[in-house]
């Protein structure tokens, strides 16, 4: 179920958002741009499975988005910059076969997105594509976005393929690398230890899956 939280009229939040939009993309490139990821994080390997749903990922972007989605969303109203995300969200549960809770909110800019393993339910915060599209950084908000929502629903695909082995045909190896990830007291937060956030199997396996989504669909 997709649901569509704290949307108001698209010129009073462009106004209300757009220093705190500013601050934000700052933000992320600092965090992101600065700082190049582990290179173990590369390493990753991916199974024939998930190169076929890396591949129908790219198909869903460009059937949500057109050739350009960059393009597309410069020229979109934040009303409807905000129904194209929720729609690209709802196509990829499907795609992926996941029946979980997804919000779409604009928010401040603690984080972009999280998937929350104790209720099901993916959170995206596409506050960054609230800002003019002529913005120097408005093709980096897009991907950033993008990027976000294709690597938390990765975080449910582990999720279920924990929950239900023969799922996504995940090896067992793989399975119980995230689950002992996830097991009380081992799960890493960006905040406690950067490199060993990115390198945990979890978050490299989600980073490498989204980044090849990624990887010339915008």
């Amino acid at each position: 179920m997709i649901e569509v939280l704290a949307v108001v009229e698209a010129v009073v939040l462009a106004y209300a958002v757009t220093s705190l939009v500013s601050w934000g993309v700052k933000k992320l490139l600092d965090l992101w741009g600065s700082r190049s990821l582990p290179k173990q994080e590369q390493q990753v390997a991916m199974s024939e499975a998930d190169m076929k749903e890396i591949e129908k990922s790219k198909e869903v972007i460009k059937e949500c988005f057109g050739e350009d989605a960059v393009d597309t969303l410069r020229k979109s109203t934040n009303l409807e910059r905000i129904d194209l995300m929720a729609k690209f969200a709802d196509r990829l549960t499907k795609e992926y076969d996941l029946d979980i809770d997804v919000d779409i909110t604009v928010n401040n800019v603690q984080n972009c997105g999280y998937y929350d393993w104790e209720h099901q339910k993916a959170v995206f915060n596409i506050v960054l594509l609230m800002v003019d599209g002529n913005n120097e950084h408005f093709d980096y908000c897009v991907k950033e976005v993008l990027d976000t929502i294709v690597h938390e629903l990765r975080h449910a695909v582990q999720h279920k393929a924990i929950r239900e082995p023969g799922y996504w045909n995940v090896d067992d190896e793989r399975r119980m690398a995230w689950a002992n990830n996830m097991a009380p007291g081992n799960y890493i937060t960006s905040s406690s230890n950067l490199k060993r956030y990115s390198q945990q199997p979890i978050e490299a396996d989600a980073a490498v899956f989204a980044a090849l989504v990624m990887e010339g669909a915008c």
